[in-house]
């Protein structure tokens, strides 16, 4: 009886003590909107399930494909970070304290902590026995191609070199590049997180203009674009701020964003 009542008591001061550091911590927080976005990322089942779905839906596609006949080679397209790249642990201290980027990026990728999406890299396996070529389209800046070849190599990635590596140059959009691919292959499909994966349109953009966009092309997702769940980070968050004039920070941001919210009224 004795032990359990100082086990207990113990286990009081542990949660005390960590529940007073943390409400201490609250106020240091650098995206501190984004922090459920961050656990529903680690934690949730929902997050994990939308990855497999996803794979899921693009190995049915393939299967399907590979009933047709092109003219030219087949391919796919697909993004890294948190398409095949899973930076769950980058994302997340991002949350708690403000990084300096990229060079604190790059001590990620180069660490060799991050670790594969959920389904990720079996369909990869997949379509490379399949004989589809692979190109690994990302907006990470060149200075880091040889630590970004030497991560997607020890992941194991299939098709892992230079001619299947394509960083970012001078092309934001990433239209450049998915062009170039498709001068000798026929791409079937797109996978990304973020719209602009797909089409270099979605680009610099304002909320309106990119639904637009996104329901012109309503019979391409799950068909012919696959897209993977990333609330922490994209190009949706630049078009929140589309048309603005100046920075906002603190909770002038956070104000401005509540603001953009359609409630009952």
């Amino acid at each position: 009886m004795k032990n359990n009542l100082l086990i207990g008591i113990i286990a009081f001061l542990i949660f005390s003590s960590s529940y007073s550091v943390l409400l201490c911590a609250e106020d240091a927080l650098n995206e501190r909107e984004s922090l459920t976005a961050a656990l529903w990322q680690q934690t949730s089942s929902e997050y994990r399930a939308l990855c497999y779905q996803a794979f899921n839906v693009a190995y049915d596609r393939i299967q399907m494909d590979l009933m047709k006949e092109w003219p030219k080679p087949r391919s796919v397209i697909v993004d890294l970070d948190e398409t095949v790249i899973f930076n769950a642990k980058y994302n997340a201290t991002d949350v708690i304290r403000e990084q300096e980027y990229p060079k604190e990026f790059y001590e990620w990728i180069a660490s060799g902590d991050a670790t594969l999406i959920p389904g990720a890299g079996e369909f990869l396996k997949f379509i490379d026995k399949e004989g589809y070529a692979i190109f690994y389209v990302t907006n990470r800046r060149d200075e880091c191609t040889d630590i970004t070849l030497q991560q997607i190599i020890d992941l194991d990635l299939p098709q892992a070199d230079s001619e299947h590596l394509l960083m970012r140059g001078s092309d934001d959009t990433k239209q450049g590049r998915r062009d170039k691919v498709g001068e000798d292959h026929s791409v079937i499909l797109y996978i990304g997180d973020n719209c602009v994966d797909f089409l270099g349109d979605y680009y610099n953009e304002s909320i309106e203009e990119r639904k637009n966009i996104t329901d012109s092309l309503h019979t391409e997702w799950g068909r012919k674009f696959i897209i993977l769940p990333n609330p922490l980070h994209g190009s949706w968050k630049k078009a929140l701020y589309h048309g603005l004039d100046k920075w906002l920070s603190g909770d002038e941001n956070l104000h401005y964003k509540a603001s953009l919210l359609e409630i009952v009224e």
